[in-house]
């Protein structure tokens, strides 16, 4: 990760680490197929987990490049180094899926072509073959109004900007539960929250809000993380059903358990990027390579049951009893697989091209300079 004159932003290895436990929470809940299990959730922690981290990372991003070169080459650069990261492996899972006849790809592209997958499923009420697009489409969503924000606009909207996201989500995902349309909480009102929390922590880490000090210190403290992870355990899962969480329209936990992730997940963040030892483990090689292929898995991962069904004869008959330990290890060994040569032979070989993008070569002109709202 470099910033727009060339020089390298810290890399911090265990935050690919929280990745990679993100990343295998989503494909628990989507290769599991038990209710039990998809009682607690996981899925819904490791998107929100996603979601904090991504808003953690391009914040921090936007904030080192803010004032080092124009406004069209800033832009130029964030959104050409955003679409050759994600683009290539979702333009290519696109088209895949489309000639294997999976996942109603030749009838609904558009809608994901277009960064659409979350509008589809809101206006349609119904998780569609390629559901789990909804949180790509979010986020690139996301980039759309973010850069300006952060990287043009004057710097005092910047935290009122976030403290509304912060406030606002809940009571949007409210609203949508009480009405009974709960498919458009996928939308970004629904979301911002967490993206927005990502993007606290980061003003806060850059020094340029002194009176922001105090959140890097709250979200460093272990006795949040380790409570607010409990809480997030016992408010999914049987005793959320039992509280209420689950049950009815839910409106409880549509509110307040994304809050509860989100606390969670940015003091990880936060525990991930500190030098004082936590969560080494964070840090093993196995689970930084996973990390890196995150995206991949993320990706690929819900076209592997449907290929299976479609392609491979009988394949049914692993959904029976003790065999679908089998047809889950299946699924996790072709998803690992696929996102593996994705990584190499897609992602890898467009990442290298991000060198060439637009870069700030040498100070930016006092013109220039003052012409960045402050």
């Amino acid at each position: 990760m470099t910033d727009a004159s060339g020089r390298s932003l810290p890399y911090y290895p265990k935050l690919d680490g929280l990745r990679a436990v993100a990343a295998c929470l989503v494909l628990v809940e989507h290769f599991t197929y038990n209710e039990m299990v998809r009682g607690f959730a996981p899925g819904l922690i490791g998107v929100k987990s996603f979601f904090v981290l991504s808003g953690f990372l391009i914040t921090s991003i936007l904030l080192k490049e803010r004032g080092t070169a124009p406004a069209g080459v800033l832009a130029t650069r964030f959104y050409l180094r955003r679409a050759l990261r994600l683009a290539p492996a979702y333009y290519a899972a696109i088209l895949l899926t489309a000639l294997l006849a999976l996942a109603a790809m030749r009838q609904e592209w558009p809608w994901h072509a277009f960064y659409l997958s979350n509008v589809q499923i809101a206006l349609q009420e119904r998780w569609t073959g390629a559901g789990h697009f909804w949180t790509l489409a979010t986020e690139e969503q996301f980039y759309l109004f973010w850069f300006p924000l952060v990287a043009l606009a004057p710097r005092r909207w910047l935290l009122p900007v976030i403290a509304g996201c912060v406030i606002l989500a809940p009571i949007y995902r409210a609203i949508m539960a009480i009405e009974g349309t709960t498919f458009a909480i996928v939308l970004l009102p629904g979301n911002i929250d967490s993206l927005a929390a990502g993007a606290l922590l980061a003003v806060s880490m850059s020094g340029r809000a002194a009176g922001l000090a105090f959140v890097e210190r709250v979200a460093g403290s272990r006795a949040l993380l380790w409570g607010s992870l409990v809480a997030v355990v016992m408010t999914t899962g049987s005793f959320g059903d039992v509280v209420g969480w689950t049950g009815g329209s839910g409106v409880l936990r549509w509110v307040f358990l994304p809050v509860l992730v989100n606390v969670t997940a940015l003091c990880a963040v936060r525990s991930a990027i500190a030098a004082d030892g936590r969560f080494d483990i964070l840090a093993h090689q196995a689970l930084v390579h996973v990390g890196r292929i995150s995206y991949g898995l993320y990706v690929w991962h819900y076209f592997v049951p449907q290929f299976c069904y479609t392609y491979i004869p009988g394949f049914q008959a692993l959904d029976v009893g003790a065999w679908a330990i089998l047809r889950t290890v299946i699924w996790l060994g072709l998803t690992v697989l696929i996102a593996e040569v994705s990584w190499r032979v897609i992602e890898r070989p467009f990442l290298a091209l991000k060198r060439r993008t637009p870069r700030a070569g040498r100070p930016v002109p006092a013109r220039v300079e003052a012409a960045v709202p402050r």
